[in-house]
Parts: C-alpha cells; structure tokens; sequence
C-alpha cells in the first residue's frame, strides 16, 4: 500500500505531494495553487489500494 501526504507551505500558500515509506519521505510534485489540484493528483497516485494525507 501507498501513502501520500499533502502539505501546505506557509510561506507560499502553495501544496505539495510527499510519498510516505517508513523512514523515509520523497517529494513527488509540486507546487499546486489549489489544495483540490494537489488532491485529486494524490489520490491517482495512490490507487485504489494507496492512502492520501494532509497534513
């Protein structure tokens, strides 16, 4: 299974994809305006058996 966690930057106000694996965390993409953008491409790359985040 997959985990990928959004987050917002406060400076920016801009979100970004994390992909979670126990110990580690690589940036996937990034930045998106808006936090529905940065959704829905986390949960096409999550799959059907993946977990998105926000954080």
């Amino acid at each position: 299974m997959s985990l990928y966690a959004l987050s917002k930057n406060a400076q920016t106000g801009k979100w970004h994809i994390s992909h979670v694996t126990p110990g580690w965390i690589t940036p996937i993409g990034g930045p998106y305006g808006k936090r529905k953008e940065a959704l829905t491409v986390a949960r096409l790359l999550a799959g059907r058996r993946g977990k998105v985040v926000i954080r």
